[in-house]
């Protein structure tokens, strides 16, 4: 209450605005540290992969995956869960500026026939990936 009385009573205004500054920092800087937070971590804490993404700007990349990572990647997963392997390609430097994606998802359970379908499918799209090149650096 006095306080406030003598900053009402100040016949300067800057003399007002440094009082009212000061006694807002100290209130802050009294009243805002408050007791420590701790956090807590659960070992029995599970992760889990619900999808994976390629994504490539040339051919050869896209050859060279090794498909016996993407099995380690989601073994972690409940046999329930729904994954997605994405699969992209952006030649820049190809004719009509080729880009191009395929998405397999699945259960995880289907892993394997997951897989498979993804070879197939990155098969064809590295072929026709391959028809719309014309640098030879691709």
């Amino acid at each position: 209450m006095v306080c406030i009385f003598v900053v009402l009573n100040l016949k300067t205004n800057t003399m007002r605005k440094l009082l009212i500054l000061l006694l807002c920092s100290c209130s802050m800087l009294m009243f805002g540290q408050v007791g420590k937070t701790s956090i807590h971590y659960d070992e029995n804490a599970e992760t889990k992969v619900t999808s994976l993404k390629y994504s490539s700007n040339s051919i050869k990349d896209l050859e060279t995956i090794d498909f016996g990572d993407i099995k380690s990647i989601f073994s972690s997963n409940k046999e329930d869960e729904v994954i997605k392997i994405i699969f992209e390609i952006d030649l820049k430097e190809s004719k009509n500026k080729f880009k191009s994606s395929i998405t397999i998802s699945g259960m995880t359970k289907e892993l394997d026939s997951l897989i498979m379908r993804s070879k197939k499918r990155l098969n064809a799209l590295i072929r026709i990936a391959k028809k719309n090149k014309i640098n030879s650096k691709l």
